[in-house]
């Protein structure tokens, strides 16, 4: 007599695969850090030896969540260790494989729908890699599906304690990753999907939004105290600039790349407030100077940000890594495939995909603004993933239907 293994089971098993995964490429590559990533490790170490989150200098440019949240507490209990650093990104891609599959269901998926999303996110290749990298985009991931799920569930049941709990997570994503903001549209829309009346709809996304600056506020007293001002970082501007001044192509480039290179330093000695707003005055003066260069500019950036991976690495290629980067070409080319070809169909198109479509918008729109690197993308990428695997499972539930009719 066979046992059908039940849903729970199933997941367990999926998020064990998830993790060993990760863990497995951490454990392979252990990627030394560079750029950003070497600044992240800089900071988590400077705080736990009293200097203070800082880094190359910098008192406040470099977003602070992921040091703060995760490599200082982990460096803390384990030791400045890479590899467990590496393993805590691991935990987080499993986090995030878990709310994956909360977000499909409570976007409407069925067991096979609920089941795939994990699972094709488990298989998902630059989650691997990513997570084998000290990448702040590992904790950003599981804080933006932490406010699409939120926000999904304020669309029937907008209790205060969800809005407290969306504008917490809302506070980290915002110290982390402030691109993910662009998602808070997506919970007041929700909000006003919701069958509340409009005062008590006020009252949520105010409640929400006080907790996520009570959450916010001690960073901003912090830098106010350190750099100057009440920012949540010194790279706005800085970012602003490298994608809208004379030399842009959509891309990250270096600011030696760009008019400002020669006398970079120079504007740097003045401070971090104060360079990162001359750069964004000189942006958003080019931008107001060429109007029409920043619009082509801007869905440059879009189809940019959501081109197939088709770019190659750095050096030469091995044999592997051609094949990997084969193997995720596939990958993501069947995941926004399906992803699109939903919108096609009209029991799919449901407030709770529309709201995760309005999410990926967002996103999208604020690498329009500034400028487009593909790790970018993938803290958006499991909202595809549960659209393509909701897709699947209407044709798994259309073709049981016709077996059962015929």
């Amino acid at each position: 007599m066979r046992t059908r293994i039940g849903e729970k089971q199933c997941l367990a098993l999926i998020l064990v695969l998830a993790f060993f995964a990760r863990a497995a490429t951490a454990l392979a590559f252990q990627f030394q850090p560079v750029s950003d990533y070497a600044g992240y490790e800089h900071m988590a170490v400077n705080l736990l030896a009293g200097r203070g989150l800082v880094e190359g200098g910098n008192s406040a440019f470099l977003s602070a969540g992921y040091p703060l949240f995760v490599l200082a507490p982990v460096f803390a209990v384990c030791g400045h260790h890479l590899l467990a650093a590496l393993l805590a990104n691991a935990v987080l891609c499993t986090v995030s494989g878990w709310l994956i599959y909360l977000i499909a269901k409570e976007a409407g998926a069925g067991r096979p729908g609920r089941l795939l999303s994990v699972g094709i996110y488990a298989i998902y290749l630059p989650s691997w890699i990513y997570a084998a990298y000290l990448a702040k985009e590992n904790l950003m991931t599981p804080l933006m599906l932490g406010v699409v799920l939120l926000s999904l569930r304020c669309v029937r049941n907008p209790s205060a304690r969800i809005a407290v709990s969306v504008g917490a997570v809302l506070g980290l994503l915002a110290i982390t990753g402030n691109a993910g903001l662009a998602l808070t549209p997506m919970l007041a829309i929700a909000l006003a999907m919701s069958p509340l009346s409009v005062p008590e709809k006020l009252a949520r996304l105010g409640l929400a939004g006080l907790v996520a600056v009570l959450v916010v506020a001690p960073w901003l007293v912090r830098n106010y105290q350190a750099v100057g001002a009440p920012v949540l970082n010194t790279n706005g501007g800085f970012n602003l600039y490298l994608g809208n001044n004379p030399a842009a192509d959509g891309m990250f480039i270096s600011i030696a790349d760009t008019p400002r290179g020669a006398t970079w330093q120079q504007l740097r000695k003045q401070g971090e407030v104060a360079a990162n707003n001359t750069l964004k005055a000189e942006a958003l003066a080019w931008i107001r100077r060429n109007p029409a260069r920043f619009l082509t500019l801007s869905f440059q950036k879009a189809a940019l940000f959501w081109m197939p991976p088709i770019h190659e690495g750095e050096g030469p290629q091995s044999k592997g890594e051609a094949l990997t980067r084969l193997a995720w070409l596939a990958q993501y080319l069947l995941i926004c495939g399906a992803a699109v070809a939903g919108m096609a169909c009209r029991r799919l198109r449901t407030p709770n995909t529309g709201l995760i479509w309005l999410a990926i918008l967002g996103y999208t729109a604020v690498h329009m603004i500034f400028y487009v690197i593909y790790r970018y993308r993938e803290p958006i990428m499991p909202l595809l993933i549960i659209l393509a695997a909701l897709v699947i499972d209407f044709l798994i539930s259309d073709k049981k239907f016709a077996t059962i009719a015929r």
